[in-house]
């Protein structure tokens, strides 16, 4: 019996600097609200989810092979606290899942990443969900947005730090290849961003391939630059992009501009004004959709955020975006109505 207590102290001994070279952290977001808002003939009144960030459940790890070498993961999987439903049905990991190497030349890594397209915020609301460029960008179809667009499989991403300059390069291979067809559906992106104190400038280039040979089958290139300076006493951005080809269909493209300023109220508070328009360009249908918010968020601790909002977004003729789904009468034009949506809400991030 001693013996077998001394083996497992030594094995214990020997063990513990092996787990102590591995950190796993279980992170998370809880982003709830109350809404008013209508479409249409839709009237929307109840409780929505992640109006300032996504409610996710994550887990992320890195571990230290030695040499400056280390490997890292990151399971992430986003839900509807409203509901309780998953962000998108039969995915476990819905927003990240990967794995990779890193050390001082950067980060590679393997799975369901970003594209460099979701760190493109330049519109004062920081990608939220209530972002009137996140609104605008994401249900134009673009991939340069902070949604699901810009959430790519079966990708290999590179991303570098250096000096304030930040890389990210991204290779996606979406479609599953067979015997009888090697997949075209790829996509590939790249991402300069320099942020320097207050500065902060940042250029995006992405392209997704279309593997539809019937209509969709032409490139969807798109491209964007953005800069922001925070002065102390206002905080101002603005940003650019453009898309071509959109869902691969060809000459539908759009322009997408957005502006905005955060206005710092004491120790916790801050202002947010946010506006964004989309232009389109296509062969029968060039609709112009604008979209603003205004918002008040206040830090109730380092963790914990209420927030006020509102949008509202004004649809040309066929044009139905907004945050709340557009209802109409049977035998009526589709689109055209405004969009509008109020909302009380807070964030808890852990």
């Amino acid at each position: 019996m001693q013996k077998k207590l001394i083996a497992l102290a030594i094995a214990g001994l020997v063990s513990a600097p092996v787990f102590a070279q591995s950190n796993v952290t279980i992170y998370g977001v809880a982003d709830a609200y109350v809404g008013f808002g209508k479409h249409g003939e839709n009237d929307f009144r109840g409780v929505g989810d992640g109006a300032l960030s996504g409610s996710r459940l994550g887990f992320r790890g890195t571990e230290d092979l030695g040499n400056g070498l280390k490997a890292v993961f990151v399971l992430e999987q986003g839900f509807d606290i409203g509901t309780g439903n998953e962000q998108i049905a039969d995915k476990a990991h819905s927003r990240q899942a990967f794995v990779g190497l890193g050390g001082s030349f950067g980060t590679v890594a393997l799975g369901r990443q970003y594209a460099p397209g979701y760190f493109f915020q330049h519109d004062g609301l920081a990608g939220a969900a209530i972002s009137p460029q996140s609104i605008l960008s994401g249900q134009s179809g673009m991939t340069i947005t902070p949604n699901s667009g810009a959430r790519w499989d079966n990708s290999v991403t590179y991303t570098g730090s250096f000096s304030g300059l930040t890389a990210r390069v991204i290779y996606s291979a979406q479609g599953v290849e067979t015997s009888e067809k090697p997949s075209e559906d790829d996509a590939y992106g790249l991402g300069l961003e320099y942020a320097n104190g207050p500065l902060k400038v940042s250029g995006v280039y992405q392209v997704v391939k279309n593997d539809d040979a019937t209509v969709n089958d032409k490139k969807q290139k798109e491209w964007g630059v953005g800069a922001g300076y925070d002065f102390g006493v206002v905080s101002l951005n603005a940003s650019y992009q453009s898309a071509d080809n959109l869902q691969g269909v060809n000459n539908r493209d759009a322009d997408l501009w957005a502006v905005g300023l955060a206005v710092p109220v004491g120790a916790a508070g801050s202002v947010h004004l946010s506006y964004a328009e989309v232009e389109f360009d296509t062969s029968g249908n060039d609709p112009e959709i604008k979209s603003y918010t205004l918002a008040y968020t206040h830090s109730l601790s380092k963790r914990t955020t209420a927030y006020v909002a509102y949008n509202r977004t004004d649809n040309d003729d066929s044009a139905t975006m907004g945050l709340v789904g557009y209802g109409h009468k049977a035998g009526s034009t589709i689109g055209g109505e405004n969009a509008d949506l109020f909302a009380v809400g807070i964030r808890h991030t852990f």
